[in-house]
């Protein structure tokens, strides 16, 4: 019985000392910090595109060998740089910055660390006349070790939008694809325009997006629970002139979606019912970049403001805006879960995902609604409440059991 008494002690002992080192002055400002993150994922993004192994490794430490966190970085290594070849894409360069959320010292030398990445991808794909870039932002729970005076990657928790189907092991194997621009991004509609904006201004973390790389405050931030991306896409529908109904709206007063406004299957399905889209074409990547019976391939047909859902087990685990195309006639999108800023559109997604291509019927309103402004300019001047602040959870892998789908 002593001895249990002791441990219990002991536990509380070391949970104090926790405490008192929250409490007290941190070992290290959050300012240097950021220096020291920002340069670790900076070598380890660089290192994914060059395929440099030994530059990958040395982030994560003399001990990482096996270890899960550079184990995801060398799927990611393998599946953008097999990606990048099918596409004829010469990945150029990689800047990243760092966005410091929340700092949780463990120790003198052990540090916890939500952080939003953001980083600027340029690139140049065979047949268009300049480079291109496309940016991603990533929220992320790091563990940063000290060990012999250097600072390594101990853990890294986050939804891998560089290799993202999180159920199949390993990378992915792209078929070759190149689609012709054939003048398909010039016209569109005025709703079209309005999405469009609101998609731009409120993408998120990463690099191209506004709102200074934040969310909407007026609507709730999902990304650590379920995923965000259909209540953004919800956003980018009202944004364009849909009305919200009975079954498709926000909560104002519960802060929270209705299962059509935050679940993407079931948005697909409500979109559908309503005539409000129509479904241009499903299946996999090959059979959408294919011309058929003398038609020309399905995502050719696809418009600025139309929707690309990604299909895993049947159901639709994510949806994204096609934003246009990269100069070369790649489709571009804009997304939440992870945050995305022009980038191609199968970008991520494994040989097994299978796609559904979203033409929205914008209405012919003139006005956007007056309410999709963030709660901080209001009408009346008054102040709105902060954004949320995600809580203490991990961050929910795409097609989990959460009600919400990325």
């Amino acid at each position: 019985m002593w001895r249990l008494a002791v441990g219990a002690v002991l536990v509380l002992a070391g949970a104090l000392a926790v405490m008192r080192l929250e409490a007290a002055s941190p070992p290290m400002p959050t300012a240097s910090l950021t220096e020291i993150l920002t340069a670790l994922v900076q070598q380890e993004d660089s290192a994914t595109l060059s395929g440099h192994h030994q530059a990958l490794a040395a982030v994560f430490g003399p001990q990482a060998a096996g270890a899960p966190a550079l184990r995801k970085a060398e799927h990611r290594m393998a599946y953008i740089r097999e990606w990048a070849a099918a596409r004829a894409v010469h990945f150029q360069r990689v800047v990243v910055s760092v966005r410091i959320t929340r700092v949780v010292w463990r120790g003198p030398t052990v540090v916890r660390i939500d952080a939003a990445d953001r980083a600027r991808y340029v690139y140049r794909q065979a047949g268009a006349p300049s480079s291109a870039w496309f940016g991603l932002g990533v929220y992320h729970r790091y563990t940063l070790r000290q060990q012999d005076g250097r600072w390594f990657i101990a853990a890294d928790d986050f939804i891998d939008p560089l290799n993202q189907d999180t159920r199949l092991p390993g990378a992915a194997h792209p078929d070759s694809l190149r689609v012709p621009a054939a003048g398909r991004w010039r016209t569109r509609s005025p709703g079209a325009d309005r999405a469009l904006a609101y998609a731009s201004t409120y993408c998120g973390a990463a690099p191209g997006c506004g709102n200074d790389g934040r969310y909407n405050p007026r609507f709730a931030d999902y990304n650590w629970n379920g995923g965000d991306c259909t209540n953004f896409i919800s956003q980018v529908l009202w944004a364009g002139g849909f009305a919200q109904t009975a079954a498709w709206h926000w909560k104002v007063g519960q802060h929270d979606g209705t299962v059509d406004w935050v679940n993407a299957h079931a948005l697909v399905r409500y979109l559908e019912a309503t005539g409000r889209a129509t479904v241009l074409s499903q299946g996999s990547l090959s059979e959408l970049v294919s011309p058929h019976g003398g038609e020309p391939a399905p995502v050719t047909r696809l418009r600025p403001g139309d929707v690309v859902g990604y299909v895993e087990h049947g159901r639709v685990a994510h949806l994204a805006v096609v934003a246009g195309d990269n100069g070369a006639g790649y489709p571009v999108v804009m997304s939440h879960s992870a945050d995305r800023y022009r980038e191609p559109w199968d970008l991520g997604w494994d040989h097994t995902t299978r796609y559904l291509l979203l033409q929205i019927h914008y209405p012919a309103a003139t006005a956007s609604p007056t309410d999709v402004r963030p709660a901080t300019e209001a009408a009346d001047g008054s102040t709105s409440r902060p954004a949320p602040t995600p809580p203490t959870g991990r961050p929910t892998a795409a097609g989990e059991e959460t009600g919400r789908e990325l």
